[in-house]
């Protein structure tokens, strides 16, 4: 019986080639935004009209957004708000590098982004101090979770200040993340961070949705 992973594998190969052949020879690239999310998206189309569609991966002012974590995720459900409120934060950097609050302690991470996915990885308190015993429980669970080096799928819509994580587990696990919001202030003051979503290729990041 052909493994799970061989399949996965197999299907990527063959999404790959399709790709390669649609991209071959001289092509022509429109943009447009979807009236109902406000996302942009690419077209790529080759002279025989096979279509690739991009979206935006995440918004202009992802790397410049203090990103609150307001709670965990189970499937289709909401945990209740962290105690910690805006003491839980996390700041992304361009360089990958995360930083941030975890309620009582600061910490850092580094951050792999591929696509619509994300992976942390070093994840360490640079901070060791002691707070309320129901903050300290949840800071002590987030780490837990960041530490397993899981996968996340992520979505950071271009005009809504809502970022979700979930993370890539296959079934029959259940789907769990976290939920985070915006905070009004501009992180593109703090620490002389600049705008913009800009691959290390110098050009902005894309995730293909599908060819046709």
């Amino acid at each position: 019986m052909r493994s799970a992973g061989a399949s996965d594998r197999a299907n990527l190969t063959r999404f790959e080639k399709k790709v390669q052949e649609v991209l071959r020879g001289d092509l022509s690239l429109s943009s447009e935004r979807t009236a109902m999310q406000g996302e942009t998206l690419l077209h790529l189309k080759n002279q025989q009209g096979d279509d690739i569609t991009l979206v935006q991966a995440r918004s202009d002012a992802f790397f410049t957004t203090r990103w609150k974590l307001s709670n965990a995720t189970a499937y289709d459900s909401q945990g209740p708000a962290f105690a910690a409120g805006d003491r839980m934060y996390f700041d992304f950097h361009e360089d990958g590098k995360v930083s941030g609050a975890l309620g009582c302690n600061d910490f850092t991470a580094r951050a792999t982004f591929s696509g619509l996915h994300v992976f942390f990885h070093d994840v360490t308190l640079s901070s060791h101090r002691s707070c309320d015993e129901k903050i300290m429980e949840e800071e002590a669970n987030v780490l837990a979770t960041l530490r397993k080096s899981l996968q996340y799928t992520y979505w950071a819509e271009p005009g809504i200040p809502h970022l979700s994580l979930t993370d890539d587990l296959a079934f029959p696990a259940m789907e769990t993340g976290f939920d985070f919001q915006a905070l009004p202030a501009d992180r593109a003051t703090v620490g002389g961070l600049r705008t913009g979503t800009e691959c290390t290729a110098g050009v902005r990041c894309y995730a293909a949705l599908a060819v046709r």
